[in-house]
């Protein structure tokens, strides 16, 4: 940039300007000169606690990041910012992460319930299944016994 900015250091508008300016045209086009307009609107009006005015790396931050998808202009030109925006949204992602990693952990409990679950409802039908085979054993004996019975007292009452 030469000694176009002198002894200071360009902002992020004037970074903003140098890398939208059409040499072609000689000029912005117009949803550039607007986004500039707009930097330069929010640059001047003081902050929310009302003390100084915006930043103009926060104005140009913002404005961006209203315009864009993933606003990435400032990281390209070497300008490190926080953007309430983008702390907002990383909050909402890391909540959402966080949310993630606790449904996670809930369905991985629920999982490893229900695995539980299953296995002793297995084991139960299992030992229901065994009872009932004992039982049916059992009755089965005891029909042969009641049998055995029934046809020795027939053979007493047909001798006697």
């Amino acid at each position: 940039m030469g000694d176009k900015y002198k002894d200071k250091e360009p902002t992020a508008l004037d970074l903003f300007k140098e890398c939208h300016y059409s040499k072609k045209k000689k000029s912005y086009t117009d949803v550039v000169q607007a986004a500039i307009t707009e930097m330069e609107n929010k640059a001047s009006q003081p902050t929310e606690d009302g003390q100084e005015s915006n930043s103009m790396t926060k104005a140009v931050a913002e404005v961006l990041a209203n315009h864009t998808k993933k606003p990435r202009f400032l990281q390209h030109v070497g300008i490190q910012h926080v953007h309430a925006r983008s702390s907002d949204s990383n909050c909402q992602a890391e909540l959402a992460k966080r949310g993630n990693v606790e449904l996670r952990a809930l369905v991985d409990t629920l999982t490893k319930q229900l695995k539980e679950f299953e296995e002793a409802r297995i084991r139960q039908d299992e030992e229901h299944r065994k009872r009932d085979e004992e039982n049916r054993k059992k009755q089965a004996e005891m029909d042969a016994k009641l049998d055995f019975l029934l046809s020795q007292l027939q053979a007493r009452s047909t001798q006697g």
